[in-house]
């Protein structure tokens, strides 16, 4: 079975499992006359935030057993068709790009009047409400955030007689050392980034704001051309390899088996998110904390959000919206979320974690807009066409027209 096949499978039974369960929980209040109903349309992929979602309706389910949640999940069908003809329900959980695509269309709910309730802007990360801002109003509401984070296992640092890079600056001596020794670096994040683009959000140079890309998002050929400093990435990436840095063979795909054997010593360096904050959060691993120190870095940490909760135009059962809503961001639920080790995205939660955990919740608090990962800002076909255009410079193959290249690559057919 091969690795794509294998997470399809793995999210499948994920969903199947909510649907189980939460049917399972239905079917005892039958019987009851004030049974209140809530559907919700799943169009995520990525098993870390399937478990996340699985997680906060079995809790909300717990205490609320007279809801008949129904779930709707989005596999093998159209997202926009279902929410387009009302078939989506009352909340949807959605990627950033995709709520941008269905506001454009003028399908969602303008979210301003929940945060204002629940107090969102003031509780939650800049990073959070920033996922679920587009064009100046609130259309989403990130669910949990994962930071992109360089994890070190100190014992091994220290045995390949390298400083520990507590800052980024000393991380290019480390990728130098463990080229020479073709030792490669595992990369696992979430299921819908790749090793090519983490690399680029890691990259990024902290001059270039592109966040305002979001604005022409499937926009005109002229106006994505006109976005030059997108070069500044495979200029930035082409630097590090003629360093020696990186290059295609300093990184491979891991998994959760990877983490285990890098806690346990077999492995120097990884990257990898918060979600495994859990797992990495032993005396002996160490995290790369200052992000400030070097041009080719730049000085936010990403943050994936790849989970929003949005509500479409048509959704008609407001009170239980806003019911779900409420008790998915309270403390309560945050606190049992970081109670079984997930990082989240409340700021008072998050205020009394200790060790890799207060890195986190540090780099957390300087993160902001210029924090969301690029991919999230553009459709998907510019950066796919970005993954491939950085392997082939990884590779040995630059030409300084990187993102022209692209943008008409990208408007080719159209």
């Amino acid at each position: 079975m091969t690795r794509m096949k294998y997470k399809k499978y793995i999210t499948f039974i994920i969903i199947l499992i909510i649907m189980f369960n939460l049917t399972a929980c239905n079917k005892k209040d039958e019987a009851s006359n004030k049974e209140k109903k809530l559907s919700i349309y799943v169009d995520i992929k990525d098993t870390h935030s399937l478990n996340i979602i699985k997680f906060i309706m079995d809790e909300y389910k717990k205490e609320n057993p007279k809801t008949n949640i129904i779930i709707n999940n989005a596999m093998g069908s159209n997202t926009l068709e279902d929410i387009s003809k009302g078939n989506a329900g009352d909340i949807i959980f959605t990627s950033r790009n995709k709520m941008i695509e269905l506001q454009k269309k003028g399908l969602l709910s303008d979210l301003a009047s929940y945060y204002d309730k629940n107090k969102l802007n003031d509780r939650y990360y800049n990073v959070i409400n920033s996922y679920g801002r587009y064009s100046d109003k609130f259309y989403g509401i990130g669910l949990i955030p994962y930071t992109i984070e360089i994890a070190y296992n100190k014992e091994m640092i220290n045995k390949l007689n390298i400083k520990e890079p507590t800052n980024i600056k000393y991380i290019e001596d480390v990728l130098k050392s463990i080229n020479k020794n073709s030792v490669k670096v595992p990369v696992v994040l979430t299921d819908d980034i790749d090793i090519n683009n983490a690399i680029s959000a890691l990259i990024m140079s902290n001059k270039k704001n592109i966040y305002n890309i979001d604005n022409m998002y499937n926009g005109s050929k002229e106006a994505y051309k006109g976005k030059k400093e997108f070069q500044s990435i495979f200029d930035s990436i082409q630097s590090l390899y003629k360093k020696g840095i990186i290059s295609k063979n300093t990184f491979e795909i891991g998994n959760e088996n990877t983490i285990k054997k890098f806690v346990n010593g077999d492995i120097p360096i990884i990257v990898t998110i918060s979600y495994y904050y859990k797992e990495l959060n032993e005396k002996h691993i160490g995290l790369v904390e200052d992000y400030n120190s070097i041009a080719s870095f730049k000085g936010n940490v990403p943050v994936i959000v790849n989970t929003l909760l949005c509500v479409p135009i048509n959704s008609e059962r407001g009170e239980e919206v806003n019911d779900f809503i409420k008790f998915t961001f309270d403390d309560k639920t945050q606190k049992k979320l970081l109670e079984k080790g997930f990082i989240t995205g409340s700021k008072k939660v998050n205020d009394k974690l200790k060790g890799i955990g207060k890195i986190i919740s540090k780099h957390l608090s300087e993160s902001n807009e210029n924090s969301i990962l690029f991919m999230y800002n553009i459709p998907e076909k510019f950066y796919i066409a970005m993954s491939s255009k950085i392997q082939n410079i990884l590779s040995g193959s630059y030409n300084g027209k990187e993102w022209h290249n692209i943008v008409e690559e990208v408007f080719k057919y159209k």
